[in-house]
Order: C-alpha cells, then structure tokens, then sequence
C-alpha cells in the first residue's frame, strides 16, 4: 500500500493535504439551539447536529494490520520509514471508509501500555527542539497504533469529519497529525485526558466534558476489515 501524500523521509518535502474547513455556522446554530460544548463541536465538525450525527469507534486493537506485518516486534527497535507511511495509510484509508459509509465522528482509541509509553515520549519529543519534525518524532518515538490514529485524524480532517481522541495514545497521535496539518486541530477533541495535559495545551483543543464521554464512547465499533486506500493529495 502506497503512502499518499506522506513522504518516504521525514527530511523531504510533500504537497499538503487539504483539510476541510469547519461549518462555523452549523456551529452557532447548534449553540443558539441549547447544544452543550461537545453539541457544539459536532455540528462544526460535522455540519450536522449531534442527534443526526454518525458516530464510530476506531480502536487500533481491530485493525489488522497491527497484527500482522506491522505487529509489536518487542525488540526495542523504532519504526522504519515505510512501517510509518503504510500505518498512517491504514488511518487515512479507515477514515475514507467512515467518510463513504456516511459516518460524521469517529473516536480514536490507541489503549495499551506500549502505546502509552510511547505517547509519554512522544509528547515529549513534539515538545523539545529539534529539526526532526512530527513525523521524524513519531517514527523514532511513537508505536504503531500511535501511527495510525495519525492516519485517522489526518484523514477526518481531509473527508470533513470530526475525530475525538480517546486516551494519551491516541491524543499523541491527533497531535502528530495537527503538526502535519495545523488547520486539523479545529476538527479534534479530546476525552480520557486531563484538561491540564500538555498537548491539550499545546494544541488548543477541547476535551470533553463528563457529560459528554459516554455520548462519545457510545459510538458504534469499526468493522476489522481491510480499509480503503487513501485518495492523493493534489499535486
């Protein structure tokens, strides 16, 4: 599988991939009807209210790939580049699949405990200095399914979809992913997370209020199978 618009090194050059705008004034008329704050950020993310909205749930443990070729070697080895580019490919290609079967949101899932170790370095490393770049950081300290829920927020954001973060492992990765793309971080949220974490700070996004988690986490599974391949970005 090839990998779209990403590059094959973290040092080359990529045409951007296009984000689509949020519907601010879906959003205000969410707020003038009585929508709370989660209420609010569906419908921008998604032009519809949250009572029509779809909903689904991509959780890394389902996707295939991750067991297979891309599964933990348990060798302390990092990533490769191409191991990068086809697990972000699988996260855009899940979110194109979402955006065709006409789902608005879909909620992130990354738990583990490798994939929490990796997401506290990896906030760490998009937080220090260095030339490496997100993806260069993500590669020498993220995990795979951190990988590939960059992949899923990089593609909400190109299909006009909202993407909720569930957890530290998955907010690493929507974070990766708004270093790509800066214009994503309107269509991310977080939950699972404290209000103060660092990349909730250094991304300026909402996490969801308690109310709200059990709407979010409602929200139906993804099926295991093989996803779409992404479309190209514009060249």
């Amino acid at each position: 599988m090839g990998a779209g618009a990403l590059p094959v090194d973290e040092h080359r050059r990529r045409p951007p991939i296009p984000i689509v705008p949020v519907d601010l004034r879906a959003r205000d008329a969410a707020v003038a009807g009585g929508a709370d704050e989660f209420g609010a950020w569906v419908a921008a993310a998604s032009g519809v209210s949250e009572e029509r909205a779809e909903m689904r749930v991509i959780d890394t443990a389902d996707v295939e790939v991750l067991r297979t070729t891309l599964a933990p070697r348990g060798d302390g080895s990092i990533l490769s580049v191409g191991e990068v580019a086809l697990a972000v490919d699988t996260g855009r290609g899940l979110a194109a699949r979402a955006a065709g079967e006409g789902v608005h949101v879909l909620v992130a899932a990354a738990a583990g405990d490798g994939s929490d170790a990796a997401a506290r370095a990896l906030a760490d490393g998009l937080a220090a200095p260095g030339d490496h770049g997100p993806l260069g950081a993500l590669r020498r300290l993220g995990d795979a399914p951190i990988a590939v829920v960059c992949g899923v927020a990089l593609g909400a954001g190109e299909h006009g979809l909202g993407c909720v973060a569930a957890g530290a492992a998955a907010l690493a990765g929507a974070a990766v992913a708004s270093g790509i793309e800066p214009d994503l971080r309107s269509r991310l949220i977080a939950v699972d997370v404290p209000a103060d974490d660092p990349l909730v700070r250094r991304l300026g996004i909402g996490v969801l209020p308690e109310a709200a988690v059990a709407r979010a986490l409602g929200a139906t599974p993804s099926g295991t199978g093989p996803p779409a391949a992404p479309p190209p970005a514009p060249r």
